[in-house]
Order: C-alpha cells, then sequence, then structure tokens
C-alpha cells in the first residue's frame, strides 16, 4: 500500500524573517535619505549664506531666461525679481523683449564665460553702471542648465575712470597741437590763395567774357570748398576725441575708427620721418564691432603715440586690420618691443613665439589696458620679419 503523502504546510517562521529582514532594510534607507537630507538641508542653507553674505548681485537664470534665483543684494536692487515666472529682460531692463546681443544666450551657447558692464537709462538705478559676468552651470554631460549672473555696482569706479581718461584725453590733445596746427595751416594757406586769385581776376574787366577766367573761378572755388572741409573734418575728429559725453556702447565700423585716428596724427607723422602703413583688409559686412567710439580712438591714438615716441629715427608705422572667424585683430608693428613690455603683464597677454618681451622703461598703459578689457578683447604677441615684435589686439565681430 502506497503511503500517502501530505501536503507541507508554509514555513510562517521564515516568512516574518524575511519581512523583517526587509522592513529593516526600508527603514536603513530611510535612515540614509534622512541623513542625505539634513546634509543638502545644511549645504543649502551654506550656500543661502555664502550668497547672501556677498556684496554683488546673483541671480542664476534657466534656458528660457527665468530667474530661479536671486540672493539678497540682487533682491535689494531689483525688488521685482522674487516675482515668479519673471525672466531677466523684464526685471533688469524693462524689456517686452529678449535683449539684443543678448550674453546669456550666447553663455548657454558656448559655455563661455562673458563680462561687460551697462549704464542703466531708466528706473530707480538710472544713471548707475553695473558691471557684470555671465558663468554656464553645466549637467554630467556637459550640457549648459542654467547661467548664474553676477552684477556689481561699478557708479564710483566709472566716475574716476572718466576723471582719468578725460584727463588722459587733454594730455593727447596737447600732443596733437603742433600736428593739427600744420595739418589745419596747409588747407587754410590753399584757401587764403585761392581766394586772392579770385580776387584779382575780379578786378578784370569783361569778366564773364573770358571762359578762361571763368574756368579759373570754377576750379579755385572746388579747391577751397574742398580745403575748407577739410579744416571742417580735422576739427571735428579732434572735437570729438577731445569730448567728454559718456558715449554708450553701439555697433562701430572699427576701420572707420582707425582712419578717423591716423588722420590725426599724419601731419606729426610727416614731421617726423614716420610713414603710416593702414591695410585694411576686413570684410564688408564684417568689420564691426561693439564698443564706444571715444573710447575706441583713445586707445588707438594712445597706441600710436607711444609708438612714435619709440621711432625716433623715423620709420614705418603699421597697421592692418582684418577678420579672424568671429574675431576682429588689430595688428601693430612694434620695433623696439616697448608696447609689448607694457602689455606683457595684463591677464589677456598671451606671447605666441612663446618669447618674454625685454626688460625696459614701463610706460602707463593702464587706461588702454582698461578699454581693451571693457570691450572683451585680449592681447597677443609675436615676432615680426624685421626681428622687431607685432601686437595683435583682438576683439568679438558684432555680426549682423
Amino acid at each position: 500500500m502506497a503511503e500517502k503523502k501530505t501536503p507541507s504546510s508554509p514555513d510562517f517562521k521564515g516568512l516574518g524573517h524575511s519581512k523583517i529582514g526587509y522592513f529593516k532594510e526600508v527603514r536603513s534607507k530611510i535612515k540614509e535619505l534622512e541623513k542625505l537630507n539634513i546634509q543638502l538641508a545644511r549645504r543649502h542653507s551654506r550656500l543661502d549664506a555664502i550668497f547672501n553674505s556677498m556684496v554683488d548681485g546673483v541671480t542664476i537664470l534657466d534656458r528660457g531666461l527665468n530667474i530661479a534665483f536671486t540672493n539678497r543684494v540682487q533682491k535689494e536692487m531689483f525688488p521685482e525679481s522674487s516675482k515668479p515666472e519673471m525672466n531677466c529682460h523684464q526685471i533688469f531692463y524693462q524689456r517686452d523683449r529678449r535683449c539684443p546681443n543678448c550674453p546669456v544666450l550666447k553663455t548657454l551657447e558656448t559655455g563661455e564665460m562673458l563680462r561687460g558692464e551697462h549704464m542703466f537709462k531708466k528706473g530707480r538705478l538710472a544713471g548707475r553702471y553695473y558691471e557684470w559676468t555671465t558663468s554656464p552651470i553645466s549637467d554630467a554631460f556637459g550640457k549648459v542648465e542654467e547661467i548664474i549672473l553676477i552684477m556689481r555696482d561699478i557708479t564710483e569706479r566709472k566716475k574716476y575712470e572718466f576723471k582719468l581718461m578725460q584727463t588722459d584725453r587733454m594730455v593727447s590733445v596737447g600732443f596733437l597741437a603742433t600736428s593739427l596746427a600744420h595739418e589745419i595751416n596747409n588747407p587754410l594757406t590753399s584757401i587764403a590763395g585761392f581766394s586772392e586769385g579770385l580776387l584779382k581776376r575780379l578786378r578784370t574787366k569783361d569778366l564773364l567774357q573770358d571762359d578762361k577766367i571763368v574756368a579759373s573761378f570754377k576750379e579755385y572755388l572746388e579747391i577751397i570748398n574742398s580745403e575748407a572741409y577739410r579744416c571742417k573734418d580735422i576739427i571735428q575728429n579732434l572735437r570729438e576725441f577731445s569730448s567728454s559725453a559718456s558715449d554708450e556702447y553701439e555697433p562701430i565700423e572699427i576701420d572707420q575708427i582707425i582712419r578717423d585716428t591716423l588722420s590725426l596724427i599724419r601731419q606729426h607723422a610727416k614731421d617726423h620721418h614716420i610713414r603710416i602703413v593702414f591695410e585694411n583688409h576686413l570684410a564688408a559686412g564684417f568689420n564691426k564691432m561693439i564698443g564706444k567710439r571715444g573710447q575706441l580712438k583713445h586707445l588707438f591714438l594712445n597706441l600710436f603715440k607711444q609708438l612714435f615716441n619709440a621711432m625716433t629715427a623715423g620709420g614705418d608705422l603699421w597697421v592692418e586690420a582684418r577678420n579672424d572667424g568671429e574675431k576682429i585683430d588689430i595688428l601693430l608693428s612694434d620695433p623696439d618691443g616697448s608696447l609689448t613690455h607694457e602689455f606683457s603683464g595684463c591677464p589677456t597677454y598671451q606671447a605666441l613665439d612663446g618669447r618674454v618681451a625685454k626688460a625696459g622703461e614701463r610706460m602707463d598703459l593702464s587706461i588702454c589696458y582698461s578699454i581693451i578689457h571693457h570691450h572683451r578683447g585680449d592681447i597677443r604677441s609675436m615676432q615680426a620679419s624685421d626681428g622687431g615684435r607685432l601686437l595683435t589686439f583682438r576683439f568679438p565681430a558684432a555680426l549682423t
């Protein structure tokens, strides 16, 4: 007779141990999460304390340019920044649309950290200058997810810079005085001579019956008109240079700035046996940059003046403008390396051939470096074929 099998009874003891083990594991995970939450809360409090202790305004923007975070200083400067669903151009610039040449969008696109400055024209901050920096925050895959925007009030510093620059401009005007006296004297001599010639011909009888005299009248008047406008252009260039008005950032044709500046010193160069050579290789439509007209003229005049002082025996002052991708390069010959040495201590200076500039007497070009820095430029140097140095000032082009 076969043995009858009885069904096995469930192992309640083993099942109980399994559940107890599962609950212990869950409890352990919960404790770990609680510990992580405490650590995250501490880090959050620490970051809040750091951001709120800063003297600069800090804002974090998402990819839609919406404000995700503002620190205490930024909220004091822009109380509206605490409102939900507000973006940067609405809060900071009272604009319904995104700003042209928006640096935040540029940083989102390239991951590049950008710097600049802005003067507010309206609102309760009207007339104040702020320096801004945009820095990317990337995810684990390197994609830029958010942007940190830092704003600093530099109004007092700008006032000092304006005074210093105006003083330096007046010194440069003194440098130009002799040159411009010669420059204006030449067309005035022509105007005086040809007007005297016209007056003599007026005494001639039957003036209008003589075809030669009528032809000479037209020729003389055209010369007088041309020379008068030449004087007007010289005075206008000098007036624009010495003006104390605070110009604004705008799209500027940099090659025209160089031409206008060279026109101020052409006679001075001629008197000192210096030949000016300007090679303009900028493509049409790609010769613009965002800048301040007066500051850029001041920059190039200072650079040319320093080169003049070094070229005691005369020679060629060589200037070239050319495109390099989305950059504009302005190249200057530096025969004795004096300019190279001055700029070699600047943070954006780079010797492309690895050579260290020779020591020598330093010149005060701090204003020049400040202008280059504010226009997001950098300085490069390499050895020229004649044994001197070649300085390159590189600026971002305004692509339209």
